[in-house]
């Protein structure tokens, strides 16, 4: 096959249609020649002509120009939030009561966006952040522990926790109100076993609170059962007890959990998300991060 080039007529200021002066463009060609060890042109008495290994050139320079193209459209998407993807891991209430609605809003600002949801306690999403597995974590309870340097956290809400049973478990209608010895023969849904400390260096976590009653009774509860989304459904059919942030609870839909009317348990702490900074810088990200914030604040859209 055989290209010819005829020289265009040259542009005012002695340019031509590459927009640079004729002794630029010979020289760029001449340490093209020199690099690939070969003629790119022939002279003709009409004009020039690509030789073979001209011609190879410009199959490689067309390539290169075109996947150039095709990766620059593709950040593009991206950062406008027209494609890509990003890994969310929350805790249990959270997932149920913010992630619905907060990915809707997301979702409608970024409908070519891909979210890969999962639920994780505090310290399994921190760990698959740590290790790249994961962009944001949602909710749980956070003490302030030390994170890494490529991981953010931002704490904005002030979550209270406590026990908490379905609106029909016998300790709702018991009389007296119950304390913490009616605690004990009960079994919980324990969803995230990892303890913390608060900022007077309490532990916060269930086996915490499971100690404590037993330091209070001297006796032990027999059974706890660690579960993720879905122990909050087994709460909503069987006589389980729970440690939870208290104050989604109006927001889980058809589950009617209920806190206990006691005291024990009950705790003030800090709440919010962790997100990798690399993600911080694709705007598409940042939409998911307010978002969140929005829902879980009960902002409106």
């Amino acid at each position: 096959m055989q290209y010819c080039c005829r020289p265009s007529p040259p542009r005012h200021g002695g340019e031509d249609q590459l927009g640079i002066t004729q002794p630029a463009l010979s020289r760029i060609i001449a340490r093209l020649e020199q690099r690939f060890r070969g003629r790119l042109f022939e002279r003709l008495p009409t004009g020039v002509r690509l030789t073979r290994l001209g011609g190879a050139a410009l199959d490689l320079a067309r390539h290169v120009r075109d996947a150039t193209e095709a990766a620059e459209a593709r950040f593009e998407a991206v950062t406008s939030g027209r494609s890509g993807s990003f890994r969310v891991t929350a805790e249990a209430t959270w997932m149920q009561a913010v992630m619905p609605a907060a990915v809707a809003r997301f979702h409608a600002a970024c409908p070519g966006v891909e979210l890969k949801l999962r639920t994780a306690g505090f310290r399994h999403g921190l760990r698959l952040l740590a290790d790249g597995r994961s962009d944001l974590h949602c909710g749980g309870i956070d003490a302030g522990e030390p994170l890494p340097p490529h991981l953010k956290r931002e704490r904005f809400d002030d979550a209270t926790v406590g026990v908490v049973a379905h609106a029909g478990h016998p300790l709702h209608a018991r009389t007296p109100a119950p304390g913490p010895a009616d605690l004990v023969g009960y079994p919980w849904i324990d969803f995230d076993a990892a303890p913390r400390l608060d900022s007077r260096r309490r532990r916060l976590s269930l086996a915490a609170v499971l100690e404590e009653l037993h330091d209070r009774t001297n006796r032990r509860v027999r059974t706890v059962i660690r579960a993720g989304s879905a122990g909050l459904f087994l709460m909503a059919v069987g006589p389980y007890l729970a440690w939870v942030p208290l104050d989604f609870l109006e927001r889980l839909p058809g589950l009617a959990l209920r806190p206990l009317p006691l005291e024990f348990g009950r705790h003030r702490c800090r709440s919010g998300f962790v997100s990798r900074r690399t993600a911080e810088d694709l705007p598409p990200f940042r939409l998911l991060r307010k978002a969140v914030r929005d829902v879980a604040l009960g902002r409106g859209g």
